[in-house]
């Protein structure tokens, strides 16, 4: 269903909840990247920004304006579970990389899909709409923690698609991580073998590092 915002724009509907402002859509769209600052002034000229949250996408729009404004080369990838909403912003906003994520597929198939593995293993600035988490229940979470390996099963799949990184663990303390509710860093530090470090590993062991922080 779609609504017109007072400001005459059109406003995806999904189970009865608006999916953006009824006021001025657009303003807060404005008002979310600007929100977004802190963590796209380290993102690199190249690298993707992904976006879990479609909502109507206006302010998938609005970053996409910024982003071009400021010389961005990267990627712009938006993610949702809600097929409706990634519909209703693909007539909108072009030159954007839609992923319609499902849980059902699992974490394993999701992350091996062409569309997410093409970016999955390289440094990227993820970005949460809060308001589409609100409405979606537990499954824009749910999407988010296996693209940042935050439980254990996405972990231990993300680490599938790291064969050189899985090479340089202690494969007993490796075993333990997959037993504890929270991965992170610290778990992953017990774990890694200094002895057979070598420069490449460290710099995927840091790629890694971003994706559990």
């Amino acid at each position: 269903m779609i609504s017109l915002a007072k400001n005459g724009s059109q406003v995806l509907q999904v189970d009865g909840l608006s999916t953006a402002s009824l006021v001025n859509p657009e303003r807060e769209a404005d008002l979310w990247v600007e929100a977004q600052s802190a963590a796209l002034k380290f993102t690199g000229s190249d690298e993707p920004v992904v976006i879990v949250g479609v909502a109507s996408g206006f302010h998938v729009s609005a970053l996409q304006k910024k982003l071009r404004a400021a010389g961005h080369r990267g990627r712009l990838i938006a993610i949702d579970t809600c097929e409706s909403s990634i519909e209703f912003s693909k007539w909108r906003v072009l030159d954007v990389e839609y992923v319609h994520a499902s849980l059902e597929s699992g974490v394993d198939r999701f992350l091996a899909r062409s569309d997410v593995s093409s970016w999955i293993l390289q440094p990227f600035c993820l970005l949460r709409h809060k308001s589409s988490y609100s409405r979606s229940g537990n499954s824009l979470r749910m999407i988010e923690s296996w693209i940042l390996g935050r439980t254990p099963e996405s972990f231990s799949a993300q680490l599938k698609l790291r064969p050189q990184i899985v090479a340089s663990l202690n494969p007993d303390r490796a075993r333990k991580i997959a037993e504890v509710s929270l991965v992170s860093i610290r778990d992953l530090s017990k774990a890694w073998d200094i002895t057979s470090e070598l420069k490449t590993d460290r710099r995927l062991f840091r790629i890694l590092e971003e994706l559990v922080r």
